[in-house]
């Protein structure tokens, strides 16, 4: 809370005609603070709720401690700011006061870090780290009753809170170096909208860099938050200075690696490769929270299938590209574009849809009207739509047609004109209720999803052999099961990014086993993290 309200401060300084007001919202992390984060199978226990809030509009802006953030970025929502970083350093408080080096033999240390308990091992291997999670007041709390001798804290927290001084060391980059982006507050807001463009006027430019130089070393590196793996950029003049060491779980091999230069991309690869060349892609692999060892089956479009095949490969998993539809462009009758200027609203249903609009403006060098407001079924089609310059001022909660209709019917004016670009054959429920609500709809069908040339001979090659088939629409599923050279095996499972899919993958004879909870890429990962590992809700 005294986060949020530095962030709000710092935005009723610069704009004193707004008021900034706090929403405090329960994540994952804070309803359950007896998990170990370190054996939870999903990174962002602290971010993911705060981020739903915003996509669901019951927020402008989250805020988060920059090193909770996952690798991942959520398609739709941006990272709009970051505040000036606190010191990013760790500190060590003791009951009875005493140095990191001072502590005698066997002395335990409180830490739900395990890049912090690596980084203690490798100094003083005697030390016992012990798992140990709740605020600033709670860790004390533990200390004073003898639970542990000693607590490893960041010294922004103890900073923003008033309380620095009861730290008895401040431990040096030498001896503790930061997880990415500690001592730094980050602004996330929809990304193309209002919110966004109101945070980057506070930006602290020399920290975004940093951080976001740090966050690129780790995304580099497929580790996370969570990871044994410590990071710090120090931007001098021109330069970026990047140090960062990654470490087994006992803290017997610790890798280190340091990189200056005034092209922060070439600064980060050199310290990645330096890294990687020691062995650190060994230490950072995490089994009790990674998809080592699976293979699976990616069935979306080539050009779309890209996100997915990096996150399940960033998770340890085997991507089997085989894609199970291709994009076919139709015809468009040109009068409709010419035209576009008439309608109120211009509603995306998905990222294919998105680029191949895009597509027809160019062919017909027709501009997107600046006074269209643009509606998209989900984060990922926002975040396709932003990028092709028809930024979306409205994404329902829930990222199916039904509450895409619900959300546009309450912000529509009456007899709204909406144009409905999609793909053909798509369901008719939005336009359907859209015009029982008032509105003027014109379906405009630009694509339509057809089975590649060989995906009989490739489903035939590949599925036999792997573990998992994903599917992320319907069409996927029903050209994979026309093009099935056989039955599914028992032993594969079947992954579907939302109800919508999984409905007619059941209708169409497969075994449903897992549902993503968000209709995303993101939350189809998550969803197969969590049948191998379950955790919380």
């Amino acid at each position: 809370m005294i986060q949020a309200q530095l962030v709000a401060d710092a935005l009723a300084r610069r704009y004193p005609e707004h008021e900034f007001t706090l929403t405090p919202l329960t994540t994952l992390g804070d309803r359950h603070p007896s998990m170990r984060l370190s054996a939870s199978p999903r990174e962002g226990v602290f971010v993911k709720d705060l981020e739903q809030a915003l996509l669901e509009g019951q927020a402008d802006f989250a805020v988060h401690s920059a090193k909770d953030l996952p690798t991942l970025p959520t398609p739709g929502l941006t990272l709009a700011a970051f505040l000036p970083r606190e010191d990013a350093r760790d500190v060590l408080i003791a009951r009875p006061a005493s140095t990191l080096a001072q502590l005698p033999p066997g002395a335990r240390i409180g830490t739900g870090s395990p890049r912090r308990a690596a980084q203690i091992a490798a100094l003083r291997p005697d030390l016992k780290a012990v798992e140990i999670r709740g605020n600033v007041d709670t860790r004390l709390r533990r200390l004073n009753e003898g639970a542990v001798d000693a607590l490893v804290l960041a010294a922004a927290g103890l900073a923003r809170l008033g309380r620095l001084a009861e730290a008895h060391e401040v431990l040096p980059l030498d001896v503790m170096l930061p997880a990415p982006g500690q001592g730094a507050l980050a602004i996330q807001a929809l990304e193309g909208g209002e919110a966004a463009r109101v945070a980057a006027a506070v930006d602290d430019p020399r920290t975004s860099r940093a951080v976001q130089a740090e966050r690129a070393l780790l995304r580099r590196l497929g580790g996370g938050c969570l990871s044994a793996l410590g990071a710090y950029a120090l931007v001098d003049g021109d330069e970026l200075n990047l140090q960062a060491i990654v470490l087994d779980a006992g803290g017997t091999t610790p890798i280190r690696a340091q990189a200056r230069g005034s092209n922060d991309a070439g600064v980060v690869e050199k310290v990645a490769a330096s890294l990687e060349s020691q062995g650190a892609g060994r230490l950072l692999a995490r089994p009790d929270a990674s998809l080592a060892g699976l293979r699976i089956m990616v069935t979306r479009a080539d050009r779309q299938a890209a996100a997915l095949v990096d996150a399940l490969t960033a998770l340890g998993a085997q991507a089997v590209r085989c894609p199970v539809i291709a994009i076919e462009p139709i015809a468009v009758d040109r009068a409709v574009l010419q035209g576009l200027g008439r309608y109120d609203w211009v509603v995306l249903t998905s990222a294919n849809g998105v680029d191949r609009l895009r597509e027809l403006l160019q062919e017909g060098h027709h501009g997107f009207p600046a006074h269209i407001k643009v509606a998209a079924i989900g984060p990922e089609t926002a975040a396709r739509a932003t990028e092709a310059g028809m930024s979306p001022v409205l994404v329902p909660p829930r990222f199916i047609a039904e509450d895409l209709a619900d959300v546009l019917s309450t912000a529509m004016v009456p007899g709204a004109q909406i144009l409905l670009a999609r793909a053909a054959g798509a369901r008719d429920v939005l336009p359907e209720q859209l015009r029982a609500r008032g509105a003027q709809v014109d379906v405009l069908e630009t694509y339509r999803t057809v089975p590649p040339g060989d995906v009989r001979s490739r489903l035939a090659a590949c599925l036999p052999d792997v573990d998992m088939v994903t599917f992320t629409s319907s069409s996927t599923v029903r050209h994979f099961v026309e093009a099935m050279p056989g039955p599914m095996p028992n032993r594969v499972r079947v992954a579907c990014i939302g109800p919508i899919t999984a409905q007619t993958a059941r209708e169409l004879g497969l075994r449903v086993d897992i549902i993503a909870d968000e209709y995303t890429t993101r939350g189809l990962v998550d969803a197969i993290l969590r049948s191998r590992s379950p955790i919380p809700v």
